[in-house]
């Protein structure tokens, strides 16, 4: 759990959900980063020795942060949870035999509700499904809902990537599924906190261009005949250069391909988001 100035009742609310698990073989890592509040004697004041407090000297935000929690870690599994969203109590047994029954799972999230309005999405659970709807639609992995396998993370050195910024979760996700195959548990068991003052709501058009970026490069690198063509036209958006007709032709033909390839690859009720997915989350690359 990286914490950065959580107010303290939510910051308690999260800490209490993992303290109050009824899986109790864990230990708790928690990383201050620099934290200008109370966050730290409200942490120090749990006396639980699962509990292993961190506390960077300066600032080094969010990604830095969590990457040093990945290294920090020592365990077989290692569970996400942001400071002011919580769980379960039984979100760690149920994913932990998850994982230890499916071995080829590499990332296993689950059904989470979004908080105060009480509102849930559709997302795919089984690994083949999952993998495919992260990999090229996105946004159904929550980062707060997540166990991962640490060896997938070690044996390819694999991190939160420092150039996807507020999109780190969604790259991290795509890095591991060109190794492991990725599922969520088919039920609730996070509650994530929305909130207009947290970095997603503060960046969210930034947030929105990188997963752009993250989807269309997945899309190109497995699918793409004419890998320099399409590269040249990533680069382009990336400078933020405007497309020729033809490169606009192409690529509007390209993605409307993979979107049929994707309806016949996933069951009823996702193949009918397919479509709005990615010509929504790609919408950069058919504009003109």
């Amino acid at each position: 759990m990286p914490v950065y100035n959580t107010e303290e009742s939510e910051l308690r609310q999260a800490i209490e959900s993992i303290l109050c698990q009824t899986y109790t073989d864990f230990e708790f890592i928690i990383i201050n980063d620099a934290s200008t509040n109370n966050a730290e004697d409200v942490v120090l004041s749990y006396n639980d020795k699962r509990i292993k407090y961190y506390k960077n000297k300066k600032n080094l935000k969010l990604i830095a942060t969590a990457n040093r929690l990945l290294d920090e870690a020592k365990y077989e599994y290692i569970a996400r949870l942001d400071s002011d969203d919580w769980c379960t109590p039984d979100r760690l047994e149920k994913q932990v035999k998850y994982l230890d029954e499916n071995e080829d799972v590499g990332v296993l999230g689950s059904f989470y509700k979004n908080m105060p309005d009480g509102t849930t999405y559709s997302i795919p659970s089984n690994p083949n499904e999952t993998t495919i709807f992260s990999r090229y639609c996105g946004g159904c992995i929550c980062n707060s809902s997540t166990m991962i396998r640490k060896s997938i993370l070690d044996k390819y050195n694999i991190r939160y990537n420092e150039g996807a910024l507020h999109a780190e979760d969604m790259k991290l996700w795509s890095d591991i599924s060109e190794h492991s195959k990725l599922a969520n548990y088919p039920e609730i068991l996070t509650f994530y906190r929305i909130s207009p003052n947290g970095i997603s709501s503060q960046n969210r058009q930034h947030q929105a261009k990188m997963s752009s970026l993250i989807l269309f490069e997945n899309i190109i690198k497995d699918f793409a005949n004419d890998l320099d063509f399409m590269y040249m036209i990533l680069e382009k958006f990336i400078k933020e250069e405007p497309i020729t007709d033809e490169e606009f032709v192409y690529t509007q033909s390209f993605l409307i391909g993979i979107v049929n390839f994707l309806q016949r690859q996933l069951s009823y009720p996702f193949n009918t988001y397919v479509k709005k997915c990615i010509l929504s989350r790609l919408s950069y690359f058919v504009r003109k």
